[in-house]
């Protein structure tokens, strides 16, 4: 466990923004125009924190299921087209954000354009700006690969034994164990139907603690800056 935090890098989804509920449905309704019956909260519980790639290769490599190869694509772009309208920030994500006294960035398994549109259209762009943005497409393996957080690290000028992550899901907790980095576990969004079955999940991929309310971040992070 850390003791002193030089970085706080925040997963997007799930984390600072409450979109696996909209994503989810999308996914749904798509895979509902090949013959795959799944319930928008059946997608959240089996593919929250995957790549649309890889919800496309679970299918091929698990009931030999090809999905059309445009059919990233297609859940990106009808997600986005969502978002202005639809997604809203997880809730005191921004008191949250104003009042940390820690360095921060995003690091995001969904692509750029994505990102950058969920964080530009819930008001939290300058939060996170240009440089303290970091997704899927700058590296060659999302999450749960280690990718993502040891080049976000990297960018910040951080050591990952230094850094500390919020996610949501086990693939996220996976990908910050894998990269050497503490790992704390949020179940405060909305697709999350039992809170303590989702933080026995977490705690079991690796988080050293989980929480429900962004409210209590800054009062942990203190914690284990004491420690």
């Amino acid at each position: 466990m850390i003791s002193y935090p030089d970085l706080v890098i925040f997963d997007c989804d799930g984390v600072l923004v409450d979109s696996e509920v909209l994503a989810s449905r999308v996914v749904s309704e798509t895979l509902s125009e090949y013959g795959i019956n799944l319930s928008p909260q059946e997608v959240a519980d089996k593919f929250a924190g995957y790549t649309d790639e890889a919800i496309r290769h679970y299918f091929s490599t698990t009931i030999d299921f090809i999905l059309p190869d445009d059919f990233a694509q297609i859940i990106e772009q009808t997600t986005i087209a969502y978002i202005p309208d639809e997604l809203k920030t997880l809730p005191f994500i921004k008191e949250t954000l104003n009042n940390l006294a820690y360095s921060y960035c995003v690091a995001s398994n969904s692509r750029t354009d994505r990102l950058d549109c969920a964080l530009d259209s819930t008001g939290l762009k300058d939060f996170f700006p240009k440089e303290r943005r970091f997704s899927s497409s700058q590296v060659k393996n999302p999450k749960p690969a280690p990718d993502l957080h040891l080049f976000a690290c990297s960018k910040m000028g951080i050591s990952p034994e230094q850094a500390l992550v919020i996610e949501d899901t086990s693939t996220g907790v996976l990908a910050a164990v894998a990269a050497g980095i503490s790992v704390i576990g949020f179940t405060g969004a909305g697709h999350i139907i039992d809170n303590k079955a989702q933080g026995r999940k977490l705690i079991d991929a690796g988080a050293v603690a989980v929480f429900d309310d962004m409210r209590q971040l800054s009062t942990m992070l203190r914690d284990y800056s004491a420690a």
